[in-house]
This record gives C-alpha cells, sequence and structure tokens, in this order.
C-alpha cells in the first residue's frame, strides 16, 4: 500500500525521472509532469497528497499558481523546489499557501522528511474537515423545542450552566435529546464559535477509544502510517462532549481523570505532554453512582465529571410539547402533512419508550407511507397505546395495580422506574423539609447513597 500520492512537476527529465524512481522505492505513488499548465489540471482533477512544484522553470509565475490553488481550494500541500530561494522569496510563497521549501540540491533524507510532514498535515486538515462535515449533519436538531414547564425549568438551568467553564453531566432516557441540550449548552457559552465535538463512547472498541479521543503518533501501532489528531484535541477552545461516558473502558478512565485535572493529553505513543483548553459535558442513560459501587466507573472521576447535574425529563414528562415536535421534524422532513386531532391524541396517549428519537422516526414513517395529506388517528395504529385508565399501570411482572407512594402528586401515570425514584426522593425530602438524614431512613438507604441519587437526579439544585 502506498504512503500516498505525490505530484512531481519539473521540466528537467533527468531530475523527474531520478524523484520517481527514488519516490516510489520509498513507497509513494508519483505522478510526473513537466509544465504548470498539466500541473494545475492534474491537481484540480485528482487527489494529490503533495505536490513538488519547481518554480524556477521557464514561464512559470509562483505566485499565481499558489493564489491559484488557494482560490480553488486545491488541497494538496504544495512544496516549492528552487535552487536559489532567499528567505524573503520563502516567506513569501508561505504565506501564499505552500507548505514549505527545498532547495533541488538537498538531501534525499530532508526531502522525504518534508514530504512526510506535508501528508500529516494534509491528513489533519481532511480529518477537521470531514469532522466539521459530520457536525453540521448530526447538529441538524440542535434547537430545544418545548413551551411545557418541564422544558422552562430546562432551559432556566441551562441558562445558568452555560456562562460557566465548569463539567456538566447529563442524565436521561436514552433518545431523550441529552446531546441537543449539551449543545444548546455550548451555544449560550463564550465557546459558542470554537468546535463542537461529540464522541460516542459506546462506538468504539477499549482500544480504538483512546487513539481517537487523544490521538497517535506515526509508529504508534502497525497501522499508525502518520500522526493523527484526536477527537480531544480538534474540540481545543470550545466543547467535547463524551455521549454514553457510562461505557468508556475502566483502564481508560484513569487518563481521562488526569485530562479533566490537568488539561494535558498524551497522544498514543507520545512522549510529550499537550496542553488544551477545552470544556467537558458528558452524557449517560445509566446511573453512575451504581456503576460506582459495582466498581465499573471511578468515584474520583464521577464527582469530577459531575460538578453541574442536568437531568433530560422524558417525552411522557412533556406531551404539551408534542405538537410542536411533530411540527418541527415534519419541516425537517420536508413533507406537507398535517397530524389532526385525533392524531395528536394518540401520540399523546403513547408511552414512548423511546422519547424524541423514537417520536421523529414515527413522524418520518408517517410522512412516507400515509397517502392523504391529513395524517388522522388511524394512520398511527400500529403505535401500542396504553389504555389503562388513569392511575393504573404495570408492575415488573405483568399485573396491573392502582399505584400511588405515600401519596405522592404525579405517580399517576406510567413511568420508567428512574422517574419514580427520583420524585419519590423529592416526595420524602419535602415531607421532612429536606432533612437528609431523615429521609435516608425513611428511603431505607444509607446518606452517600441518598447524596449520589440526589446529584444524578438534579435534587441538590432544589435541596441543596
Amino acid at each position: 500500500m502506498s504512503k500516498g500520492k505525490v505530484l512531481v512537476v519539473d521540466n528537467n527529465a533527468a531530475f523527474r525521472m531520478f524523484l520517481t524512481n527514488y519516490l516510489s522505492v520509498a513507497g509513494y505513488l508519483i505522478t510526473a509532469v513537466d509544465n504548470s499548465e498539466t500541473a494545475f489540471k492534474m491537481l484540480n482533477k485528482d487527489n494529490y497528497h503533495v505536490a513538488l512544484l519547481d518554480i524556477t522553470m521557464p514561464q512559470i509565475n509562483v505566485i499565481d499558481i499558489l493564489n491559484l490553488i488557494k482560490e480553488k481550494q486545491v488541497q494538496s500541500e504544495i512544496i516549492t523546489l528552487t535552487n536559489n530561494t532567499t528567505i524573503k522569496d520563502a516567506v513569501k510563497y508561505l504565506k501564499l499557501g505552500a507548505f514549505g521549501y527545498m532547495r533541488r540540491l538537498c538531501s534525499l533524507f530532508e526531502l522525504i522528511a518534508c514530504i512526510e510532514r506535508a501528508m500529516e498535515q494534509y491528513n489533519s486538515k481532511i480529518n477537521v474537515k470531514f469532522l466539521k462535515s459530520e457536525l453540521e449533519k448530526s447538529g441538524a436538531d440542535s434547537t430545544l423545542i418545548g413551551t411545557s414547564k418541564a422544558m422552562s425549568d430546562l432551559r432556566s438551568i441551562l441558562g445558568r450552566i452555560a456562562p460557566t467553564d465548569s463539567n456538566v453531566l447529563i442524565s436521561g432516557g436514552s433518545g431523550s435529546g441529552k446531546e441537543v441540550v449539551a449543545r444548546t449548552i455550548h451555544n449560550q457559552s463564550p465557546r459558542a464559535e470554537k468546535p463542537f465535538v461529540p464522541v460516542n463512547c459506546a462506538s468504539f472498541s477499549a482500544g480504538l477509544l483512546e487513539s481517537e479521543l487523544f490521538g497517535y503518533e506515526k509508529g504508534a501501532f502497525t497501522d499508525a502510517k502518520t500522526q493523527k489528531i484526536g477527537l480531544a484535541e480538534m474540540g481545543n477552545g470550545g466543547t467535547l462532549f463524551l455521549d454514553e461516558i457510562g461505557e468508556i473502558p475502566f483502564h481508560l478512565q484513569a487518563k481521562l481523570l488526569r485530562f479533566l485535572e490537568t488539561g494535558d493529553i498524551r497522544r498514543v505513543g507520545g512522549t510529550k505532554n499537550i496542553y488544551l483548553n477545552v470544556r467537558i459535558i458528558c452524557a449517560t442513560n445509566q446511573p453512575l453512582e451504581k456503576l460506582v459501587m459495582e466498581k465499573k466507573f471511578r468515584e474520583d472521576l464521577f464527582y469530577r465529571l459531575n460538578v453541574l447535574s442536568v437531568f433530560v425529563p422524558s417525552l411522557r414528562e412533556r406531551v404539551d410539547d408534542i405538537p410542536l415536535l411533530v411540527n418541527h421534524f415534519i419541516k425537517r422532513h420536508g413533507c406537507q402533512k398535517q397530524f389532526d386531532k385525533s392524531a395528536i391524541d394518540t401520540l399523546k396517549a403513547y408511552r414512548w419508550p423511546g422519547n424524541i428519537r423514537e417520536l421523529r422516526n414515527v413522524v418520518e414513517r408517517t410522512c412516507i407511507l400515509t397517502q392523504d395529506r391529513m395524517v388522522s388517528g388511524k394512520d398511527l395504529s400500529f403505535l401500542k397505546v396504553n389504555s389503562k385508565p388513569a392511575g393504573e399501570t404495570e408492575t415488573m411482572d405483568g399485573i396491573s395495580n392502582n399505584f400511588d407512594v405515600a401519596g405522592a402528586p404525579g405517580f399517576s401515570q406510567s413511568l420508567l422506574m428512574k422517574d419514580v425514584e427520583r420524585r419519590l426522593i423529592l416526595h420524602v425530602l419535602g415531607s421532612v423539609n429536606g432533612h437528609k438524614a431523615n429521609a435516608a431512613k425513611i428511603l431505607g438507604i444509607c446518606q452517600k447513597t441518598l447524596y449520589l441519587k440526589m446529584r444524578t437526579y438534579d435534587i441538590t439544585s432544589v435541596y441543596g
């Protein structure tokens, strides 16, 4: 496999042949041309990593060529070759976008070293370009939508959190919009003009996550042909969003903790520390305090991440926002459908185990499969709507019981266990005027466990 594609531009046939043979043996795929006009056509047509450009050729204006390359946004890195370039000329070429300059009589070792550095810069630029493209795609749903009390309370909390640089831990059910909340914090922060870099910790293997997050040096492992900048480094100055933080391997947690404490990273295979100024926002749909007690998540890392807590309400807790969300998704998919009252009532009656992500998929499916412009409840018959009377829900073994915890308000709906637990803790704390020792005794747990649960469910903002 070649190390990369190099274009050699030189009108001296012997020198062209010499470079072609030498660089081919060194592992590069070489194309050689003898004039600047052909060279520019080749650069525009094909994806060369590096171009070696002899600026001493007759009838060549290196400034015009560099300006043209910049104007056409050619990605290739340009190394100028000359016999007599002055420092003044070299600086001028570098300002015009050339990667570097080399004397034609330089050692082959120096030439290979310069090409490899140019190759690394090319790969870094491509990585950043790809990342920006992915961020634009993933940022399609980056607006908090809803006027319910739950959303108003959430916006109020985010408004206080966003201006700070403190770490944030976002909890909530899968599909509830945790990344949207993270983006909102970033967009309202002083870092809004800097990168927002999302990383799904569950989507990488244990070995791959470290190299993706912190990068690696050339030769760090078998396939490390060039240096790679990690996602944390790409987010320098901005925000690094670590989704599914509970999935991060235990051995990597120590390295993440050090990064949080010092701001330093070290690329895989590297020997020097790199300081980054990046804000950390994490998200999880599983209780980290439980993982801490099971020795699957470091306690010191948990407290370092959980400086500020945000709990994202489930869609069932904000059913009044469903009409606004439906209209948003309809516009996003570019269809002309409308949901009548029976359709909206059907959506409000559904339990939404997949939260907003599931609603988005339901709207997309309906837009594609429903022939009529007006969508009715009949068109949503594939949803298994809970028809049980108010105040009745299913227990773990499927037996239906009336459910009421110590007379606590708001327990008449069918809820996830963590929703029930959060409301139960709030109710008990309220009944003892926030006295945590008494609350822990009533709940049958120790005070340390109560504090962990309060942090997880963002109850500390209510009862301190």
